[in-house]
């Protein structure tokens, strides 16, 4: 595999085949929990326990703690797995996964705090900069409400994001990311959406909450690769922004696949009214099959060739220009909207079908939507224009 980790290949682990084979094991239990997962708003405990004990929420975590420490496109396959049967599986699987990449930036300290005891500990996270943060001696004082954490019920800690005022050496503020336990904050129930309901997207409140600095760090923008002189493993040396968005846009490949497999094995058997043909025999209907299944296969196969650039660029040390990330990026952040229209087009074709609320299709529908948007997912916040300006030179 181009751009693979090096350091990861030379380590005894599970075969990406044996990885891939215990999420699929894992999905007759997920889908028959389908129902269950949106009517609780939350994965079930059974489900995080599943993923847990078959080892997949490590596959991001550093080799020092037991980790994985997988190729990314390894687990973007596994993501999509899950999605096929359950955006919201997938989604927390993702997003709970990724925590583990940006712990590993954060001092030994911090990652022996979180994983010392329980190498299987959960981070969820909030990265808007929302808490008031007050330096004080040995640390910082958090306060604020943070929103959107996802699986957050199921971890043990939370990243959550502060902007640290000038003073002491600093001029200008500070974007910091706090790290604490689950014993200092409140979760506050408040998930009720049309779509991935079952990720438990909840507000997190803290107040005045003591975090000593070893738990905080400074991330960079994020657009491109740390260089060797960063002493991270190569794995942690690839930009987090690209990284992070990967885990909620990916999956929209997964969500839907299995919407065209509903829509295709539907078509077999299904017949309009007033003598129409078979939806079989109906050149729009195996069009449409076709065209979604050429477009999931082109984004997926965009998605590798990036991450294997980047990979690339990590392995050689190599500097990477701002047009060539923000391209990567534009893709990225495109692919859900894209993906939601497809399956829209789906919908329609099916007509009274398309909006059962028990059809695979209708779920998968309102799980795209309810993904594309998140702000990862916003090809509109000035990145095109800006993508654009940087590859035309202005």
């Amino acid at each position: 595999m181009p751009g693979s980790l090096k350091a990861v290949s030379a380590i005894a682990r599970p075969t990406n085949a044996e990885l891939m084979d215990r999420a699929r094991a894992l999905l007759p239990a997920i889908a028959a929990r389908v129902t269950e997962t949106n009517e609780r708003r939350d994965l079930s405990p059974e489900t995080v326990a599943e993923i847990r004990d078959a080892e997949l929420f490590r596959s991001l975590q550093p080799q020092a703690w037991g980790g994985l420490e997988l190729d990314p496109r390894v687990v973007l396959d596994i993501q999509n797995v899950f999605a096929e049967v359950c955006a919201s599986t997938a989604w927390i699987y993702g997003v709970l996964s990724v925590q583990a990449f940006f712990l590993a930036r954060f001092s030994p300290q911090a990652q022996m705090d979180v994983w010392g005891e329980d190498p299987y500990a959960l981070v969820s996270s909030s990265f808007q900069p929302v808490s008031k943060v007050t330096p004080v001696e040995g640390g910082f004082l958090l306060s604020g409400r943070h929103t959107f954490s996802s699986g957050s019920s199921h971890c043990d800690w939370a990243l959550l994001g502060g902007i640290v005022p000038p003073g002491e050496g600093r001029e200008a503020p500070q974007m910091r990311l706090f790290l604490v336990p689950r014993s200092d904050y409140e979760i506050v129930d408040v998930w009720h959406v049309i779509g991935l309901r079952g990720t438990g997207s909840n507000d997190i409140v803290v107040d005045e909450v003591f975090v000593p600095t070893h738990r905080t760090y400074c991330p960079d923008p994020g657009m491109l690769p740390l260089p060797a002189s960063s002493e991270l493993p190569a794995l942690y040396r690839l930009p987090w922004m690209h990284m992070f968005t990967s885990m909620v846009s990916n999956l929209g490949v997964g969500t839907a696949r299995g919407a065209l497999n509903y829509f295709t094995e539907t078509t077999r058997t299904r017949v309009a009214g007033f003598g129409n043909a078979p939806s079989r025999e109906n050149p729009v209907f195996l069009s449409a099959i076709g065209r979604v299944q050429m477009e999931l296969d082109a984004l997926d196969l965009v998605a590798k060739r990036n991450f294997g650039r980047l990979l690339e660029c990590v392995d050689a040390d190599e500097e990477m220009t701002m047009s060539e990330v923000l391209l990567y990026r534009s893709q990225l952040t495109s692919s859900m909207r894209r993906i939601s229209a497809l399956v829209d087009e789906l919908m329609l074709l099916l007509g009274g079908r398309g909006i059962r609320t028990d059809s695979p299709l209708t779920q998968a529908w309102l799980d795209l939507h309810a993904a594309r948007s998140h702000m990862g997912n916003d090809p509109t916040a000035t990145l095109g224009q800006l993508a654009g300006e940087v590859l035309a030179g202005r």
